[in-house]
């Protein structure tokens, strides 16, 4: 009996600790990217971004709040020296992010870059776009740098 509860509680946790994301291919780590965005989801963007990337695009989304907001446009500035300041700014990203309709995407290719680099061409909404990714440890994330030579 014992051993049956402790398989089971091994099974339970394992869906629990398994993460709701796939980063193993360049399209997964697209779409994981794009159900962030959707869902406001910051910490799942901070996970399949690199922290550069990361960080310029929660500066990107935050800049225009900073223009209607002398006080938040200070934390903006001491986004990368302050930890609560950060804290101030992903939040104001997060609830920008809540109110941004979702977008939808079709991958279309992806062209290697490198060993480790690739870029991902897709439609969003029907626009062309196209996202830098590189790989550590078999996983895919986005990042921007990717895109240039090394």
């Amino acid at each position: 009996m014992l051993p049956r509860v402790v398989s089971t509680i091994l099974f339970c946790a394992s869906f629990l600790l398994a993460q709701p994301y796939d980063l193993s291919t360049p399209q997964s780590s697209v779409k994981a990217y794009y159900k962030a965005l959707n869902t406001a989801d910051i910490s799942l963007l901070q996970t399949v971004m690199m922290p550069d990337s990361f960080d310029t695009d929660m500066q990107v989304y935050a800049l225009s709040i900073a223009l209607k907001d002398k006080t938040f446009h200070e934390q903006l500035k001491a986004y990368s020296k302050n930890t609560q300041a950060k804290k101030i700014v992903l939040k104001k990203v997060e609830e920008k992010l809540k109110h941004r309709p979702a977008r939808s995407i079709e991958i279309d290719k992806v062209i290697l870059l490198g060993e480790e680099r690739v870029m991902v061409q897709f439609h969003e909404d029907g626009k062309k776009k196209q996202l830098y990714l590189s790989q550590r440890n078999e996983q895919w994330f986005i990042d921007y740098l990717a895109g240039r030579k090394r």
